[in-house]
């Protein structure tokens, strides 16, 4: 382009000269890349660079995997992407052996759906199923196509012992294998299901171990994803005040609580408004509220509160039931203002619906918190890099291999283990 710089609206400056073709991926099909290479190269004037790698993603996306986002979202996509499925048809119309659903027709159709529209949410299945059967790609496999551990990922939770756990997870062996070194010291080699990582040799074996950890850390955060939980989550804090249940939402890490919403620092507030969010609604059904927590305490007669009920189990059984009906992977903090008998109700109720229920502090500090059941690590990856799900991204944080690195650059950043 003759111009290595656009002014937009509110006068800033980026540059357009950057190369859209380092972002093709290995598995990429040349049909799949061409339409996501023109809807960069169409719109390299109008978005800086991450923002428009990032909007190509979800056009294709939604192109292939049927994916939903913020509706505003899905309208500038769908507007965006008209003129790229346009002229790819007419350029390969002789050629093209399968048809591709146009994102402005899966944007109409999903919004038609989530406006309550059963014939648009049929089409929009029949022509994802018909896509995917001709299709046949498998994304999630993808990720970890020309790695050298495979499918292993770095859990990165629990210090040292992370490596051992993570490999634990995926039945791999992991082993520390001690020899003689130069100088009369010890030698450790750090190997997974066989394969050598690394090595190291200090003065003494205490710190010949500490570095070999270093070192294997280094190695496999170079070779294999890394995933770390976020050290402020998100937890539904709920409360009993004069028979009535309260609900808000927390950052919370450890046992700590502070009343602290998502900023502008935070990784996980950065990729949701690259990908459209807003500070509005997040998931299908709009639970993921910037304060999201009325959707538990609905039932088909009653709005929020037990006005002239009782906390009985059945009006328990219907927290729980919507939570687990809903997308929200927080978890519920059930207060000390609950009695013993609540909690064990509670409990119960959630062993019931498969869900885990721990209980933690003493006498009146007592609290019960349940959760949904370990989420694997592939469905976070699915979930974080193809899906850009804002309610994972704002839990976890992803740091993808280097081979991977330019197919996901805005998972880049190096994550460190908290010791």
């Amino acid at each position: 382009m003759a111009s290595t710089s656009k002014k937009v609206k509110s006068n800033e400056e980026f540059p357009t000269d950057w190369d859209v073709d380092v972002y093709r991926a290995d598995h990429e099909s040349e049909e799949h890349w061409q339409m996501r290479r023109h809807f960069m190269e169409l719109h390299k004037d109008k978005f800086p660079e991450e923002r428009l790698v990032c909007l190509a993603a979800v056009f294709t996306n939604m192109e292939f995997m049927g994916c939903r986002y913020p509706s505003e979202t899905m309208r500038l996509v769908a507007e965006l992407s008209k003129e790229v499925v346009k002229d790819y048809r007419k350029s390969r119309e002789t050629r093209l052996k399968r048809t591709f659903v146009a994102a402005s027709e899966a944007a109409e159709a999903r919004v038609k759906a989530r406006s309550g529209g059963q014939q648009g949410q049929q089409h929009l299945n029949s022509r994802n199923n018909s896509h995917n059967k001709k299709s046949g790609m498998h994304k999630t496999s993808d990720l970890f196509e020309g790695l050298p551990f495979g499918k292993f990922v770095l859990f990165l939770n629990g210090g040292r012992n992370c490596l051992r756990v993570s490999a634990q997870k995926y039945n791999m062996e992991y082993e520390e294998k001690e020899s003689d070194g130069p100088n009369n010291n010890k030698k450790l080699s750090i190997f997974l299901n066989g394969k050598f990582v690394t090595s190291a040799c200090e003065e003494n074996i205490k710190a010949t171990k500490a570095q070999a950890f270093v070192n294997a850390l280094a190695v496999l955060q170079k070779n294999c994803y890394s995933i770390k939980p976020n050290p402020l989550r998100d937890t539904i804090k709920i409360n009993k005040s004069n028979n009535q249940v309260v609900c808000g939402v927390v950052k919370q890490k450890a046992d700590n609580a502070e009343d602290k919403k998502l900023d502008a620092s935070n990784k996980g507030y950065k990729m949701m408004k690259l990908m459209g969010w807003t500070g509005g609604g997040l998931g299908s059904k709009t639970q993921g509220r910037e304060e999201p927590v009325g959707y538990l305490l609905k039932n088909n007669r009653a709005g929020l509160g037990n006005e002239g009920g009782k906390l009985d189990r059945n009006y328990f059984r219907q927290i729980l039931k919507n939570y687990v009906e809903s997308e929200d992977i927080r978890e519920l903090q059930f207060e000390p203002t609950f009695t013993k008998e609540e909690r064990a109700m509670l409990h119960e109720i959630a062993g019931r619906f498969n869900l885990k229920s721990t209980s933690n502090g003493k006498d009146e500090e007592r609290r019960l918190v349940i959760s949904k059941k370990t989420i694997s690590n592939e469905q976070i990856l699915t979930e974080i890099l193809l899906k850009n799900n804002p309610n994972y991204i704002d839990k976890y944080s992803v740091q993808v291999p280097e081979s991977k690195a330019r197919f996901y650059p805005e998972h880049t950043e190096i994550l460190e283990l908290d010791m």
